[in-house]
């Protein structure tokens, strides 16, 4: 069903657009409510300035307060499914070492650089699909604006997998594999790799597409970046088995 913005645009135009804190609580329990005040005024700096010192916070907080056992032990289970079986354990440990203590620098240059590049990319590839291909009219700095402010889902699920590394839980990420009896080779390790909270995003960011492109459904958007995430996910599981079947 076609979307008319009219009454929601009257009513940013009366009182503005909400404060970035309330924008952040709308992305969980309204998003509808944000991307139609996003949609008339598409603001972006404020909330990827803050995503980014969330992020930078974060990794220093993270081995303040996980035990260091548990920190080792979860990014050796990340690291050691793309390091060929029979590698030197010392090339595993600075791996480790790097992954537990990457340096102030690259914290904040990796935050610096990587948060605005992978929202850039989620825009691309909306305008691909929805404008360039469906012959949508929304703007690059709208999309940009709804993927800064739907990406603070995917950051609660890193401040949830902290608040249970902190208890001792050896969980980087909430996936579907928890869930599920274990299961090894590909099947085990793409469900390990699914994490529910960048598919609640894909959801939060389908509503983004409902309301720029009128006529366009919600699951529209999310099958869109839902099928692009998880090939993602299929292609790093396969390029795990292929270095465990080298090393065999």
């Amino acid at each position: 069903m076609e979307h008319h913005p009219e009454s929601s645009e009257a009513s940013v135009e009366e009182h503005g657009i909400p404060s970035l804190p309330v924008r952040i609580v709308q992305v969980f329990v309204s998003p509808a409510k944000l991307f139609d005040a996003l949609r008339h005024q598409p603001a972006w700096m404020g909330a990827v300035l803050a995503l980014i010192g969330v992020s930078i916070a974060l990794q220093f907080l993270t081995p303040v307060v996980v035990p260091e056992d548990v920190l080792r032990r979860a990014a050796e289970a990340r690291i050691s499914d793309f390091i060929p079986a029979g590698t030197d354990p010392a090339v595993l440990e600075q791996q480790v070492d790097a992954a537990v203590s990457p340096g102030a620098v690259g914290v904040i240059a990796g935050a610096v650089i990587a948060t605005p590049l992978i929202l850039s990319l989620i825009a691309g590839l909306l305008l691909i699909a929805f404008n360039v291909i469906m012959g949508g009219e929304a703007s690059f700095r709208q999309l940009f604006s709804a993927g800064a402010h739907a990406m603070y889902v995917y950051t609660a699920g890193g401040i949830v997998s902290i608040g249970l590394m902190a208890a001792g839980a050896e969980i980087v990420t909430l996936t579907p594999g928890l869930f599920l009896p274990e299961m090894e080779g590909f099947i085990g390790r793409f469900l390990n790799g699914i994490n529910i909270f960048s598919v609640w995003t894909c959801g939060v960011l389908g509503v983004a597409v409902s309301r720029f492109y009128p006529g366009r459904s919600v699951a529209a958007g999310t099958t869109y970046l839902l099928v692009l995430y998880l090939i993602l996910v299929a292609a790093l599981a396969g390029f795990a088995g292929l270095l465990a079947g080298l090393a065999g």
